[in-house]
């Protein structure tokens, strides 16, 4: 069952056991790492040698699915390249 959106503590540790699965299963390819989090969006930084590849997308999209997987709804509102090795990605919760 999904969690309550209004529960900020509970969701926030959640997405860090999101990105912690996600970083255990795809570094030294790729690793995330919250940038910010606010109620509704969560703001992450990817970087390492997956900015290079032609599927970049799909490392934000598996992102979205280790926290779904863990009961969060979220979804990509928005993406960016912030350097040469590196993506800033913006969830929606």
């Amino acid at each position: 069952m999904p969690q309550k959106a209004g529960d900020n503590r509970e969701i926030l540790k959640t997405v860090l056991k999101g990105i912690e699965k996600f970083n255990d299963l795809r570094a030294p390819e790729a690793r995330a790492q919250l940038v910010e989090f606010r109620e509704g969006k969560i703001l992450v930084r990817f970087s390492g040698q997956m900015c290079f590849s032609c599927g970049v997308f799909d490392y934000f999209e598996d992102l979205l699915y280790e926290i779904r997987d863990l009961g969060i709804k979220v979804e990509i509102k928005d993406f960016r390249r912030e350097s040469e090795d590196c993506y800033l990605v913006l969830y929606k919760i």
